[in-house]
């Protein structure tokens, strides 16, 4: 991957487009730190910014830096403009993941946009990003057949990691209807990770006419595991 030209400036955070945004896991706890920091030590790290000729500057990446500051009450941010295409800057930033603390699912949602936007194959991600196809194929295995309402929850930071990967993710790939309605049912009763975990492993082992309550109403089902 090569280097692109860049120039660190001080922007109005309403002059950046979070085009992007749908991409990276809302992380409280993480966004929290990071407001911690910048109060006490400033904004150390710029965020990653693509200008576009409508004047409008794409955000690549900064954008849990972007809610802390904002929680701070901030308007401003110290960005790094890149000279380079959107996607070129979206596979330097896949190839820097390797040194930050990204989930295995966002990078499976840039992977999957640079496929679905840009036209790219599997095949080139890798080879611009400096990973193997097989890396690049169980990323977007993570997102490519979830339904978009259970990515969205996840996104928000409704679900954590383990729940998203390990049952969620899995149960969308198997059986999308029986996912879409689980998802419901957490958002309207949710479930510790350790009894999601349970309920999960008795699923797998159901017949049909259980999995069907199961999905529907699994907090009664763990209720009725503990009595």
């Amino acid at each position: 991957m090569t280097n692109v030209v860049s120039q660190t400036l001080e922007s109005d955070l309403h002059r950046l487009d979070l085009r992007f945004a749908s991409l990276r896991m809302r992380q409280p706890r993480l966004i929290e730190r990071l407001a911690r920091s910048i109060e006490q030590n400033g904004q150390l790290v710029p965020l990653v910014a693509v200008a576009e000729p409508s004047a409008h500057w794409v955000l690549i990446d900064g954008y849990l830096r972007v809610e802390a500051l904002r929680r701070l009450a901030r308007d401003t941010a110290r960005v790094e403009l890149w000279d380079c295409p959107l996607a070129q800057a979206l596979l330097i930033v896949l190839v820097r993941v390797q040194a930050r603390t990204w989930e295995a699912i966002e990078e499976g949602a840039v992977i999957r946009e640079l496929i679905t936007q840009f036209a790219l194959s599997q095949r080139e991600v890798a080879r611009q990003s400096g990973r193997d196809v097989s890396w690049v194929s169980r990323r977007l295995a993570l997102v490519q057949d979830l339904p978009e309402a259970l990515f969205v929850a996840i996104c928000r930071g409704e679900f954590s990691t383990w729940a998203a990967t390990r049952v969620l993710a899995p149960l969308a790939r198997a059986n999308p209807d029986h996912a879409q309605r689980l998802l419901s049912a957490l958002q309207g009763e949710p479930l510790s990770t350790r009894a999601l975990a349970s309920w999960f492993q008795h699923y797998q082992q159901a017949n049909r006419p259980k999995r069907e309550r199961m999905v529907c109403q699994p907090q009664l089902f763990c209720q009725a595991l503990q009595a």
